[in-house]
């Protein structure tokens, strides 16, 4: 049985370069992998252009949503914006988009220490105030999104234990079976719905540079899209975002928040590990170890110092 990232297909350079030159006006002069996702191929096209083609078919409809949300999505911030859109390529069988490279380094290759974090956390909170008061995702009715996602986290811890610090398998099982499913009163907003560090970009100065990978964007609780930032860093930038987010949270939310971050940490391990990728295993790790040395581990619910 085939992961459920593995592509249906695989393209050599000379051939992206060709299906390139035969659908765009773009004078094509270089062609290099920029990164391969668990959705897409993206390939950097003469240092300026970056290209998504989708890695499945199912995945295709997706990208096509993505191009219709952010023609609308208006944000200071600067997001992608599809400047090439092939739906029906000639010499390729899906459609793929192209928009002009986003400057900044991904977050994910940074360490906290290296900038101030809290500048990006407020700058990033301020980001999704705007984002979150925009609705343009179908509604759906409020609910807690970690009912949905603990049965596979449960899984996924398991199949890391002989990788990760006996320690942290033992607290993360310990935080995941206790939290508490929640019946969110609040309504829900439009969300990135992926944010996490990867997808959040950071420029020279240490300042919010963009956001990109807009996916998965969906109708959800506002509370999904803090999870990436407390994955890096802690409840210190987390409380920054919600300072520009001009929003205090409750305990149940930190718990939330808390409790995502957790489980997409253990996915990023175990997909390391099944995707044959130390560095994302490396650096899962590097993460919760970091969360339990500064003592966020011990209780989910605990309001933050």
């Amino acid at each position: 049985m085939s992961e459920p990232w593995a592509p249906e297909y695989r393209l050599q350079l000379l051939e992206v370069e060709r299906i390139l030159s035969d659908n765009i006006e773009l004078d094509v002069k270089d062609a290099v992998v920029l990164d391969e996702g668990w959705d897409f191929f993206c390939y950097l096209i003469n240092e300026t252009f970056v290209f998504r083609f989708p890695k499945r078919r199912a995945e295709a409809e997706r990208l096509i949503e993505e191009k219709a949300f952010l023609a609308k999505l208006k944000l200071t911030t600067k997001t992608p914006h599809f400047d090439f859109w092939v739906d029906r390529p000639v010499g390729f069988h899906l459609p793929f988009a192209g928009y002009p490279l986003l400057s900044g380094t991904p977050l994910f290759e940074i360490s906290k220490v290296d900038v101030d974090p809290n500048v990006i956390g407020n700058q990033l909170g301020q980001a999704l105030r705007e984002l979150h008061a925009q609705m343009l995702t179908p509604s759906r009715p409020p609910h807690d999104p970690i009912t949905e996602w603990l049965p596979g986290a449960e899984n996924e811890l398991e199949s890391i234990a002989d990788v990760i610090d006996r320690s942290l398998f033992e607290t993360c099982g310990a935080l995941l079976a206790s939290y508490q499913p929640r019946t969110p009163s609040e309504h829900h907003v439009t969300t990135h719905g992926d944010l996490h560090a990867g997808h959040v970009l950071v420029d020279e100065q240490g300042e919010l540079a963009g956001i990109i990978d807009w996916t998965d964007a969906h109708t959800s609780n506002r509370y999904t899209d803090f999870a990436g930032l407390w994955a890096w860093g802690g409840d210190g930038p987390v409380i920054a975002a919600f300072d520009g987010y001009r929003r205090v949270p409750t305990s149940a939310d930190w718990a939330q928040l808390r409790t995502q971050a957790i489980i997409d940490v253990v996915e990023l391990i175990d997909f390391g590990i099944r995707s044959e990728e130390p560095t994302l295993v490396a650096t899962g790790q590097g993460w919760l170890r970091d969360r339990q040395n500064e003592g966020v581990l011990e209780d989910l619910y605990a309001a933050p110092d």
